[in-house]
């Protein structure tokens, strides 16, 4: 169909993977289709190959809603799906009462996202709840969302989904174990290089071969460990295709500055992905590989636990991985993850 379709998904990598099969079904339906994609999860584009891409903030400045409001009033849009949930985008609907409006709206035990005044301006709408379990992920609740005559697109069929570059096949193990290291979540658990050191032996005690990425952003700890990684460990260099071994740790190797899209190959040949929940489940999900998540939730009472089921049931009910509860106890932590991988 020729109708013009824009698409605000200016959120984080991980939640972008949530909302590829409601985007690919609008692709394969519609011609003209805009997306906005953050900073955040802009790596991920590859997949919307010929359409038109606009990048803006994730935190929404002045000037990124002003283009946006000009964006909508100056095309003629038919429908807009708010696939994130920015309070400025919940005014739009109000605004322009023309267009057609879907969107995941949110249900807390003190508030509502947005208010039932603005959901009347929704064309369509589906709730996730805050404050109770959900019968249905964020991921399959958004393909409500589509008409009765929209196409369901469950495979993909409609996305650009690159083979990974030879180049850097080569210069993978045939064989290995993802790790991806997250300085906050270490910080957290109160662990620290003698702890990722620990970890990464447990590895190697089923895996010949360990690869693992670090963050991306920047401050004075996890450079520490940035640096730490590319004095300790050998390093794979997916930016020029070749590896550098370490003759202190040969067969664990740093993705140094890994970016999106060989993320995305490399969780694909691994044998088995661990993470934190985030980015590195969502991204197995969709290749159907093993993943083991990590948690690290401080659970008091029962009304924790409860939360923390609200919360599964939000992001990762019917992905059906494995997944441990750590603590401090680096040593009972690992052994926890060993059982798993």
């Amino acid at each position: 169909m020729s109708d013009k379709i824009l698409i605000l998904k200016n959120d984080r990598a991980g939640d972008l993977f949530t909302s590829l099969k409601l985007i690919s079904s609008l692709i394969s339906r519609y011609s003209s289709i805009k997306i906005y994609l953050s900073e955040l999860n802009a790596g991920f584009s590859f997949f919307f190959i010929n359409k038109k891409i606009k990048v803006v903030n994730f935190n929404l400045t002045i000037i990124d809603k002003l283009f946006i409001f000009l964006d909508i009033l100056l095309n003629n849009y038919k429908k807009v799906y708010i696939l994130t949930p920015k309070s400025f985008y919940f005014i739009l609907p109000f605004i322009f009462r023309n267009i057609k409006f879907y969107s995941i709206v949110y249900d807390s035990e003190k508030k509502l996202r947005p208010s039932k005044y603005l959901r009347k301006y929704l064309y369509k709408y589906k709730i996730i709840y805050r404050n109770k379990i959900n019968s249905k992920s964020y991921r399959d609740l958004q393909l409500d969302l589509l008409e009765n005559n929209d196409i369901y697109d469950n495979d993909y069929l409609s996305l650009n989904i690159p083979k990974i570059n030879k180049k850097l096949k080569n210069i993978l193990p045939k064989k290995f174990i993802f790790f991806q290291f997250r300085y906050l979540f270490f910080n957290k658990l109160g662990w620290g290089i003698k702890e990722f050191d620990y970890l990464m032996s447990v590895l190697h005690k089923k895996y010949e071969y360990v690869l693992f990425s670090s963050d991306l952003e920047s401050n004075k700890i996890s450079d520490n460990f940035n640096l730490y990684f590319k004095q300790n460990y050998s390093i794979i260099d997916t930016k020029n295709y070749i590896h550098t071994k370490n003759s202190i740790n040969q067969k664990t190797f740093y993705l140094e500055k890994v970016n999106a899209l060989n993320l995305f190959y490399i969780l694909k040949e691994s044998k088995i992905n661990v993470a934190k929940e985030g980015i590195v489940g969502h991204l197995s999900f969709f290749h159907q590989k093993k993943c083991h998540n990590l948690f690290n939730f401080d659970i008091k009472t029962k009304k924790d636990v409860y939360h923390q089921k609200i919360s599964y049931s939000e992001w990762c009910k019917g992905m059906n991985f494995t997944f441990s509860f750590l603590n401090n106890d680096i040593v009972k932590s690992a052994r926890k993850i060993y059982k798993h991988i």
